[in-house]
């Protein structure tokens, strides 16, 4: 594995020797700014349509607001269903208490106004893991930050996570982030609290750090993340009702485990279940069975905990980025804009050395 990373480095390396295809590359990525703030960002500040992920959002903040229930009781619900619209077509809130109730002092807002506040949110994350990105690649320079948000911009589901107000940017760019700071654990422990399987490189730098790092070091260092997460997950409970996270555990992550038959759901381990079904299984309707339900949990639990086995002797950096590229593609849904979750590991492969990765160690901060 290091000397095809190596070997991918070197690759690179003699490509940038390349001025014309430098100067290619800055060119596209400064119209790729123009068009942003002279076309999308317009274009995006003036929708009013609601067909979007950000309603979801929008109406769950004002349930909170209201003392009003976050989430909807599961019915018989299987992967034959739509995962989004399994209740009589309204829109579903699937996520932790903790995010709706840090979102809900926006419900005051119309949904017009509370639309074009998300939609900056994630405009400003797409350029914080744009920033994020160049450092991992190794030069944080206005020129590299340029590239990298150009590569961001072209790469497939950034735009379109963007346009339909999602979280997916937004996440990406807290797990880019903690990359290259020693807050990592705060990071990626907040987003676990909106994606579960961010909880994966979480769980992993916890142990490493234990293995390298005294007791007391650690927990002092990541007492910062200890205290915020504990924090978000008293306010979700003080804000949406301590019940809501008895719902969320026993109702809503069922259902997702469940994954979907819907035909944008590329989860590597839901493919088994599509091969099964052209094989001959024949899937009844409603729930699964617990057999392919199995399957699908034992997936998304052993695929980060082998890629981590696997990545253990590389750069620490390098084998986070692995683990959340499993922990995507293995859970029971993974959209086709969680292509994202690439983009950390693309960028560390092509550091500036031309050899390749250098080894870092963050472990010794939370």
């Amino acid at each position: 594995m290091t000397k095809l990373l190596q070997m991918i480095g070197e690759f690179y390396w003699q490509m940038r020797r390349s001025r014309m295809l430098g100067t290619a590359l800055f060119v596209m990525a400064i119209c790729h700014v123009a068009i942003q703030f002279a076309i999308i960002f317009p274009r995006e500040l003036a929708r009013t349509d609601q067909s979007r992920d950000v309603l979801v959002y929008w109406l769950t903040a004002k349930n909170v607001q209201k003392h009003k229930p976050i989430y909807v009781k599961r019915t018989n619900f299987g992967p034959g269903d739509p995962p989004y619209s399994i209740y009589h077509q309204k829109p579903v809130y699937l996520y932790s208490p903790s995010f709706a109730a840090v979102i809900a002092p926006l419900g005051s807002l119309t949904f017009n106004n509370f639309s074009k506040l998300w939609f900056v949110l994630n405009f400003m994350a797409f350029w914080i893991l744009a920033c994020a990105m160049a450092a991992l690649s190794g030069e944080l320079s206005l020129r590299r930050v340029l590239i990298c948000a150009l590569i961001a911009g072209v790469w497939p589901g950034v735009y379109y996570s963007i346009r339909y107000g999602q979280v997916t940017v937004i996440l990406c760019a807290l797990f880019a982030v903690g990359l290259v700071s020693k807050r990592h654990r705060l990071l990626w422990g907040i987003a676990s609290l909106v994606k579960v399987f961010y909880i994966w490189p979480f769980i992993a730098s916890w142990v490493d750090g234990a293995r390298k790092t005294p007791a007391k070091v650690l927990l002092r260092d990541s007492l910062p993340a200890i205290i915020v997460i504990i924090a978000l997950l008293c306010y979700g409970g003080i804000r949406c009702g301590w019940e809501s996270y008895i719902i969320w555990v026993r109702d809503i992550l069922p259902t997702l485990s469940q994954g979907t038959f819907q035909y944008n759901n590329i989860s590597v381990s839901f493919g088994v279940l599509r091969l099964a079904r052209i094989a001959g299984w024949n899937y009844p309707g409603g729930e699964l069975s617990w057999l392919p339900h199995l399957w699908l949990t034992l997936a998304a639990i052993a695929a980060p905990l082998f890629t981590w086995w696997l990545m253990r002797k590389q750069p620490e950096k390098i084998k986070y980025a692995g683990i959340i590229i499993a922990s995507a593609f293995f859970a029971p849904i993974c959209w086709p804009y969680y292509w994202a979750t690439l983009l950390p590991i693309g960028a560390l492969l092509f550091r500036t050395t031309p050899t390749g990765l250098e080894e870092e160690t963050f472990l010794q901060h939370g």
